[in-house]
């Protein structure tokens, strides 16, 4: 899997950066201090593995992705929402789960993610972690899945704790408080301490029993072990006694069956060969000298072949023009005599008909136009007064004055009318005085006066009470002087309103005056609408006879300005006709056509066309019958010079030179096949004297493997090959026994024991003691049932003997409890037993696995070193040396810490390198890794990761100006190769290619 692409959008110091890294190479990464390295690698972790928890706030990203089958995805992780997409599906798991086995982010940075404080040294090799997914890959990481759900599973039963609150912990903690409840109910009898007593004692009982089979079982276990692997050691045993008998062979050479059985095959096929090439040489030469002439004359003759066709169409499109030029000739003349008829007796050559047409179509056109010219003479439309223009009673302005008072009197009408109607209204209403103000304010004093008796007779509170009538009091006069100030209203409003009608009277008589309106103030409304009617009329009579007179006008001064176009018009389309009638006349003359006339233009172009099209053909054809008939004359020169050199004696034609090129092909072929047969014969002879040469080297070979062998024969060496592949098979059958015996005793302790066991015993023994472990196991079993029903018949006596079934039904829910937490403590025993086997069974799986990656951590050691050290790891395992070029093994302890650091990254790099070849390859980040190198460790190292970068995407991020330069040098180096060094500086949230 490759990074082709970093989208940090808002993640730390990064802000809409899009950066495509190269997807092979050692990509470094420089940047000082805070320069935004350890963001950069915290955003790959992310994408990956997704954010911390409580990390995620604020982090804003994407990154797309290429896997191994070509497959691209894009990760997003924006805060808490995370998902992935290919552009048609979108996936909401995590890519660990989908494709890497589980696997997790502290892993992939113990491994694919290290730093300087990473390299732990070979520690690494026993995290569980990294075993799991590293050395047992593919059963190895469904054992460890399964060891930790197990793990799981009994954390949930049980925990090492007396506050615990597990399944377990809680079903103890209830028999304890079961047992304090049944001692707070105990009698003082003596037969029920004593069957208490016998009810525990059946307990104990019941454990020793339970205590004594279970070592039964292990001691059958034990037995099983040797029965079980009984029947392989056996076979084996067998396998190694025919192994002993056929010794003799042993020595035999692994491949000396293969060989002579490929020198026997080898020298059967040359015989054959020898046989067949032997038969096939016995004729004579094939080829016959009087092909020669024919192979001379072979290049005329096929190019005398290809103009063969052409050379017959030819002659046909000859004879077939015959009558055709009779055709044009008398066309032509035809043509002639009709265009004599337009012309003074002179055929033209050239005539320019486009120029002629448009010209014509151009008088024509002018012609039509100055006819709608002159169809199209303006009229006069407005009618001419003589009359002498009456004066009008007003100005423009006095009407406009006249109508905004007649709109002014019309309103201020409005307005007296609404005031005479007030007036008319107020002068009619009777004189009478309301009194109800006055007899609200003598009910105020009445009830103030009733508060200051209940004061005075009845000792009420003064205050309320004073204040009450005081209230009462203040009323009273209010009511009283709101009466008083009412009496006067109406006459007061009548004298308003008469005012009012005197100031409207007043701007009456001024409007009319304005207006000139003879009429009084004092006249009614009626009379006043009637002469405001009157002026209105003569108002709009006037706008009428307005308008009226403004459109004459503007009609006048239309008319005069549409006449003058006209005659301008007129006079630019007698000059443009009289240019086209030029026009015409210098085409006619130019072209000889003095006596067309337009109408019969179109005609005379038609005939004119026809008779230079049968001109030009009848020019064209005589063309090219001169080139036909010199090339056919040619061709018969050649085709007569051909027929005398190979003697065909035959009239020269098309069809002659046909048959002549068939009978040529068919020479050729038996020419080229005669040539190619004696080639072929003298290769025969050269290949029967090398297949005897090499006859006799086969045979040297046998006589050589056949003393090899000490055989005297083939039939005695035939013989030994069939006794060695029997000891071979019963080698296998013997390897493979021993590998199943031990996968069967596990370790190397119970291997031992196993060998010695099947060696002293036999099968019959311990399937005798089986039998007796199963026997006494079934015995066991059968006093648990008598001690169960013992403590039963205990337990109901003690029930009965209580004072109330209290007590029972707690002896009867305590064997309920019990009986639970006997079922759960099973079922951690069970998952015990079963972890401790996976265990050991992922150990034994490991063991395979561990010395590939060691062997290529040395590999990769002997690479970054320029071969001076290598990798040895001890027979278990659990110790790892350095070997030098004198083949010394250097011990842990004595490595130095530059050693140290390449001996780690090269174990680190060489888990990677299993993990992709198992699963998929993973994006390898080094953080600052070469700061304990010095210059040449650094070169080396440097020159390494970038061989490994040609196949991996590998980031080295540093700050160090050395590291720095010292790559830039190794990429000077290596400048001739492709994907090697890329170098990138990073600044403030920036990435630059340096």
């Amino acid at each position: 899997m490759k990074i082709i692409q970093m989208n940090l959008d808002d993640f730390g110091i990064y802000h809409n950066v899009a950066w495509n890294p190269p997807e092979k190479g050692l990509i470094i990464m420089h940047g000082q201090n805070e320069s935004g390295k350890t963001t950069l690698m915290k955003y790959v972790r992310s994408m990956f593995f997704g954010y911390l928890r409580g990390d995620w706030k604020g982090f804003f990203g994407h990154m797309d992705i290429r896997r191994d089958n070509g497959h691209e995805y894009r990760i997003y992780r924006n805060e808490k929402e995370s998902y992935m997409t290919d552009g048609d599906i979108t996936l909401h798991e995590e890519p660990a789960d989908l494709w890497w086995h589980g696997l997790d982010r502290q892993t992939y940075d113990k491994i694919f993610a290290m730093g300087l404080e990473d390299l732990q040294g070979f520690k690494i090799l026993s995290n569980e972690e990294v075993r799991s997914h590293f050395f047992s890959i593919e059963g190895g990481v469904r054992m460890g899945v399964t060891r930790r759900d197990l793990t799981r599973l009994m954390s949930d039963l049980l925990v090492a704790s007396s506050q615990g609150k597990k399944t377990i912990n809680a079903l103890l903690n209830e028999q304890r408080e079961f047992d304090q409840r049944i001692r707070s109910l105990a009698y003082d009898e003596d037969e029920f301490a004593d069957l208490q007593a016998q009810e525990r004692a059946t307990h104990e009982t019941e454990n020793r029993i339970r205590l004594n089979i279970e070592e039964t079982k292990q001691e059958l276990e034990k037995i099983s072990m040797p029965i079980a692997a009984w029947d392989v050691y056996k076979r084996g045993q067998d396998a190694l006694r025919h192994m002993q008998e056929l010794a003799d062979v042993s020595q035999f050479p692994e491949d000396g069956v293969q060989k002579w059985t490929d020198l026997e095959n080898k020298m059967k096929d040359i015989d054959g060969q020898i046989k067949t090439l032997e038969e096939t040489s016995r004729k004579g030469p094939a080829f016959q000298e009087e092909w020669n002439r024919w192979l001379i004359c072979g290049s005329q003759i096929d190019d005398l072949c290809r103009h063969a066709a052409e050379w017959q169409q030819g002659q046909q499109e000859i004879a077939a023009h015959k009558d055709m030029e009779i055709d044009w000739q008398l066309e032509q003349n035809q043509y002639a005599h009709t265009l004599s008829a337009w012309t003074d007796g002179t055929m033209p050559e050239r005539a320019d008909w486009s120029r002629g047409l448009t010209a014509a179509a151009d008088l024509n056109r002018y012609r039509q136009e100055k006819e709608k010219w002159q169809a199209a003479q303006p009229k006069n439309v407005a009618a001419a007064s003589d009359e002498a223009a009456t004066e009008p009673e007003r100005t423009k302005e006095e009407w406009q004055i006249v109508g905004r008072a007649v709109s002014d009197i019309q309103e201020a009408l409005m307005e007296r009318k609404k005031v005479q109607e007030q007036l008319d209204w107020l002068k009619n209403e009777p004189a009478g005085t309301s009194h109800g103000f006055t007899i609200l304010g003598v009910l105020f004093l009445i009830a103030a006066a009733v508060l200051l008796g209940l004061v005075v007779m009845y000792n009420f509170d003064a205050v309320p009470g004073g204040g009450g009538a005081f209230a009462c009091a203040v009323l009273a006069i209010a009511a009283f002087i709101r009466q008083s100030a009412g009496s006067d209203r109406i006459p007061r409003k009548i004298e308003e309103l008469e005012s009012e009608m005197t100031d409207i009277q007043e701007d009456i008589a001024g409007m009319a005056k304005d207006a000139g309106i003879p009429l009084s103030e004092e006249d009614s409304n009626g009379v006043w609408s009637k002469k405001l009617d009157e002026v209105r009329q003569h108002y709009l009579d006037w706008q009428t006879e307005e308008t009226k007179n403004a459109w004459e006008k503007e009609q006048k001064v239309m008319y005069d300005a549409i006449y003058e176009k006209w005659q301008r018009d007129g006079q630019t389309w007698e000059r443009k006709l009289t240019a086209c009638q030029a026009a015409w006349e210098n085409w006619r003359t130019e072209t000889g056509f003095t006596r067309l006339s337009i109408d019969a233009l179109q005609q005379a172009k038609e005939v004119w066309d026809k008779w230079k099209t049968v001109a030009a053909a009848a020019a064209e054809w005589n063309t090219r019958k001169v080139e036909l008939q010199t090339r056919i004359s040619q061709w018969h020169d050649t085709a007569e010079q051909i027929f005398r050199e190979v003697g065909i004696k035959q009239a020269v034609t098309p069809q002659s030179v046909d048959a002549m090129y068939r009978k040529w092909q068919e020479i050729r072929v038996q020419a080229e096949v005669a040539k190619e047969q004696d080639r072929q014969q003298q290769e025969r002879g050269e290949q029967i004297v090398q297949l005897k040469k090499d006859q006799d080297i086969r045979r040297r070979q046998q006589d050589a493997l056949l003393t090899l062998t000490g055989a005297q024969t083939a039939g005695e060496f035939r013989s030994k090959v069939l006794k060695f592949r029997q000891f071979q098979q019963y080698k296998e059958v013997y390897d493979q026994s021993e590998a199943h015996v031990r996968l069967i005793a596990k370790t190397p302790k119970n291997l031992t024991e196993l060998r010695h066991e099947l060696k002293v015993h036999t099968l019959k023994n311990w399937q005798d003691e089986q039998a007796h472990y199963e026997k006494k196991i079934a015995e066991a079993e059968k006093k648990l049932a008598e001690v169960a029903e013992k403590r039963g018949s205990i337990v109901e006596r003690l029930s009965q003997m209580a004072k109330s079934d209290v007590y029972g039904k707690l002896l009867q829910e305590k064997q309920n409890r019990k009986a639970e937490l006997d079922s759960r403590v099973n079922d951690w025993l069970t998952y015990l037993y079963a972890q401790h086997m996976l265990g050991e069974a992922q150990k034994y799986y490991e063991q395979v696995r561990q010395p590939l990656v060691i062997r290529q951590a040395g590999e990769y050691l002997h690479l970054m070193t320029q071969g001076r050290y290598t990798l040895q790891a001890s027979f278990d395992g659990r110790q790892l040396y350095a070997v030098d070029g004198a083949q010394r093994r250097i011990p842990e302890k004595q490595w130095s810490s530059g050693l140290g650091d390449q001996i780690y990254l090269a174990i680190r790099i060489s888990l990677a390198m299993a993990f992709s070849r198992q699963i998929e390859p993973l994006p390898l980040i080094l953080d600052d890794i070469l700061v304990r190198f010095d210059e040449q460790r650094q070169k080396e190292a440097l020159h390494f990761l970038a061989d490994l970068g040609k196949k991996e995407q590998i980031f080295l991020f540093t700050c160090s100006q050395e590291t720095r330069a010292i790559a830039a040098e190794v990429r000077g180096l290596l400048s001739g190769e492709t994907d090697t060094i890329h170098l990138f500086e990073i600044e403030q949230g920036t990435i630059q290619e340096a």
